[in-house]
């Protein structure tokens, strides 16, 4: 399980390999561009709040207002396809490459980009499984 994110990943080990991986980027995300810690990120949001300026809180609602969805999502049991393994690959490349925090509006763009892009993924995922089923009947 992982406890910062309050999910458990099942599935196929790769496919769960590679999620797992794009989470810790997107956990350390949060840390480095806040230089905050905390156990959960429900707490990491909760300590930040008082803490932003006002247009920062904004992202931090749009966090907790896309958490449950996220978390739903990442319940589901990950296949092995190559498609849904690109697809994440491609967001840990992306992801990666902000991880310095450098820039603070990219890196925020990241996990704002993880919260939209994970459920899409794995929508498009049971789309496609839903699509070979019927064409094997």
């Amino acid at each position: 399980m992982d406890k910062w994110w309050g999910v458990t990943l099942n599935g196929d080990e790769r496919a769960v390999k590679a999620l797992s991986e794009l989470m810790d980027i997107n956990k350390t995300l949060f840390e480095n561009i806040y230089k905050v810690h905390a156990n959960t990120i429900e707490e990491h949001v909760n300590k930040l709040y008082d803490k932003v300026p006002e247009y920062e809180k904004k992202f931090l609602k749009f966090i907790n207002n896309q958490l449950p969805n996220l978390k739903r999502y990442l319940q589901f049991e990950l296949p092995y396809s190559p498609q849904l393994m690109s697809s994440v690959e491609y967001e840990i490349y992306i992801s990666s490459a902000e991880i310095d925090c450098e820039y603070p509006y990219d890196a925020r763009g990241c996990i704002i980009t993880f919260f939209q892009r994970v459920p899409e993924i794995i929508d498009l995922y049971k789309e496609g499984l839903s699509a070979e089923q019927i064409n094997l009947v």
